[in-house]
C-alpha cells in the first residue's frame, strides 16, 4: 500500500489520501467534503449537458476508500447532495445499503437543502457542526469560530486549490488540502465541481492531490 503523508495536528494522526479525503487515524473517521451528488442530474435538467456517470463515479471512490480503510464512520462537510430530489438521490440510498455497520454524519453545507425525512430514511446523521476532540467540524468556515487555540477549524465550502506556474504562461490549478495555525481546509471531493484558488500565508501548509499521490508544495507564497 502507498504510503501517504500523514499530518500530526492537536495529537491527532491524519493521513491525506489523493482522492481528496482524509483517514483519521486515531478515531476511524474517514471525513470528505462537497461531493455534489445530484449536480448533474440538476444541470441535464436545467438542459444543460452533463454525463449521467458522474454520480457512480463518485460514490464508486467512496466505496473503494471505505473497503481500503474500514472506517468506523464517514464525515461529510457539506454539499453531499446538490440540488432537489432526484434519482440520484436514491441511487445514492441504494448504496448506502452496502455499508450497514457504518456512520454517516452530515455537517449541513448550503446546498444540503432535502427535507429531513431524506436523510432520515437514509441513516444520515445531519448536524450544522460537530466537534470531537479538538476539532470542530463545519461546511463554510465563515459559520463557526473555534474556541481560542484549544480548537481546529475544520471546512470545506471553499473548493480551494493552487496555482502553480511554469515558464512563460504556463499554469496549472491542483485541488489543495490547506493547513493553518487554527483551521483546516478540505478540497472538493466531487468530480463536477469547481476550484477556488487560495493565496497561503507563509506559515500555511498546502498539500495537493495530484496523479495518485499527495505531495507537499513549499513556498508557494
Amino acid at each position: 500500500m502507498t504510503e501517504f503523508p500523514v499530518i500530526q495536528i492537536k495529537g491527532h494522526s491524519w493521513q491525506l489520501l489523493p482522492e481528496k479525503a482524509v483517514y483519521w487515524l486515531d478515531r476511524h473517521i474517514l471525513i470528505l467534503s462537497d461531493i455534489h451528488l445530484g449536480k448533474a442530474g440538476h444541470f441535464r435538467k436545467s438542459g444543460i449537458p452533463a454525463p449521467e456517470s458522474i454520480t457512480q463515479k463518485n460514490l464508486v471512490r467512496i466505496g473503494s476508500l471505505i473497503e481500503q480503510y474500514q472506517p468506523e464512520t464517514v464525515l461529510i462537510l457539506g454539499d453531499l447532495f446538490h440540488s432537489d430530489a432526484n434519482r440520484e438521490w436514491f441511487l445514492f440510498e441504494t448504496w448506502l445499503d452496502s455499508f450497514p455497520g457504518i456512520t454517516f454524519k452530515l455537517v449541513s453545507g448550503n446546498h444540503d437543502s432535502l427535507h429531513t425525512s431524506f436523510y432520515e430514511a437514509a441513516r444520515i446523521e445531519v448536524s450544522h457542526h460537530w466537534e470531537k476532540d479538538s476539532f470542530i467540524f463545519v461546511h463554510n468556515p465563515a459559520d463557526v469560530q473555534p474556541a481560542g487555540q484549544k480548537q481546529v477549524l475544520v471546512a470545506g465550502h471553499i473548493h480551494p486549490c493552487i496555482i502553480l506556474r511554469g515558464k512563460g504562461r504556463q499554469s496549472l490549478r491542483l485541488p489543495c488540502f490547506l493547513f493553518s495555525d487554527d483551521r483546516v481546509l478540505f478540497p472538493a471531493f466531487g468530480e463536477f465541481t469547481g476550484h477556488h484558488a487560495i493565496k497561503p500565508k507563509e506559515t500555511d501548509r498546502v498539500f495537493v492531490a495530484v496523479e495518485g499521490n499527495v505531495m507537499e508544495i513549499i513556498n508557494q507564497t
